[in-house]
């Protein structure tokens, strides 16, 4: 999760393309504040939905879901 915390910061910044190709990160289709992430694509898979929210002023990742592609029937 090195790779996301780090991205995440870039993100926060404002910086352009803050994330890796390999977490494959993207809006959740039909949403306007929920991301999706892709650590893995092997047997079990890796994915995650989170928000981004504030904490004490300062940007942070609410984190919704967490587990295989499952998590996608409800983000």
């Amino acid at each position: 999760m090195i790779a996301f915390n780090e991205a995440a910061e870039r993100a926060a910044r404002g910086e352009d393309r803050p994330w890796p190709n390999g977490l494959r990160v993207k809006r959740v289709r039909g949403t306007d504040d929920v991301w999706e992430m892709t650590w893995s694509m092997r047997d079990p898979d890796g994915r995650a939905t989170w928000q981004w929210t504030f904490v004490d002023g300062d940007p942070a990742v609410l984190w919704r879901r967490l587990g295989d592609h499952a998590i996608f029937d409800r983000p």
